[in-house]
């Protein structure tokens, strides 16, 4: 008898739907509000995508009509050097000018401690204080790269120097590659999406990092830059 009893009573709760309404719900709404976070977090990543995208435009128009970066000045000549074939005034496209015997120097704006953008007084200042307020909020001036690269149709023997000047955001393979006090843009992720894409995408989202106590998963930024020819790299600071 009493073991007739156990078997209903088994049969019972196994019929028993009470609560299924309530994991139901809590499933549905875990995967709505999963969803609607993702949603918030590429869009974040887009819109900081084209800001950054916008701040390299800005950056580079600056560049050109600056003198160079401190830790480009040193590589990047006053004026264009007369080739031997050539004579001053000769447009450097029809061989005038004698290419810089330095690589094309690229360095980076250098350490916010010594920015006071209440006072701008070189021209990685000038660019960071125009750019911070829209770059994402853990960008660094470690994170831009000023490259000044000469361009064989700009320019005249004996005229001012006017590289190609290119304003980006600097890569991992800078960073690798030993870009002196560069660090790789990253934007950071608030959801934990970029953990399930990690998981379900094996080795092609292999660049997405882990959250840890002091950072959030995050992916490496692209690499956006602006290029515009030189125009004045001696005319002062602010105008």
């Amino acid at each position: 008898m009493t073991r007739m009893l156990g078997i209903s009573y088994v049969r019972r709760w196994l019929r028993n739907e009470a609560g299924a309404s309530l994991i139901e719900y809590t499933v549905v709404v875990s995967l709505f509000l999963l969803i609607f976070f993702a949603i918030l977090d590429f869009g974040r990543l887009g819109f900081n995508w084209v800001m950054t995208e916008k701040a390299m435009q800005r950056a580079a128009r600056i560049a050109t009509v600056r003198p160079p970066v401190t830790g480009c000045a040193a590589n990047v000549p006053t004026q264009h050097v007369v080739s031997a074939t050539g004579s001053y005034g000769t447009l450097c496209r029809a061989g005038g000018c004698a290419a810089p015997t330095t690589p094309a120097p690229s360095c980076i704006l250098g350490n916010v401690s010594t920015f006071s953008c209440t006072s701008v007084t070189t021209t990685e200042a000038e660019i960071w204080c125009t750019l911070e307020p829209i770059l994402p909020s853990n960008a660094t001036p470690r994170n831009i790269r000023v490259t000044y690269r000469y361009d064989s149709n700009l320019g005249f023997a004996g005229g001012p120097y006017t590289p190609m000047v290119e304003v980006g955001v600097v890569t991992a393979a800078e960073v690798t590659a030993g870009l002196a006090n560069a660090q790789e843009l990253r934007f950071e992720f608030i959801t934990p999406i970029p953990g399930l894409a990690a998981i379900v995408g094996g080795g092609a989202m292999s660049n997405i990092s882990a959250a840890t106590s002091t950072s959030l998963p995050s992916i490496p930024f692209p690499d956006l830059s602006v290029s515009l020819p030189g125009e004045d790299l001696n005319h002062g600071v602010n105008g």
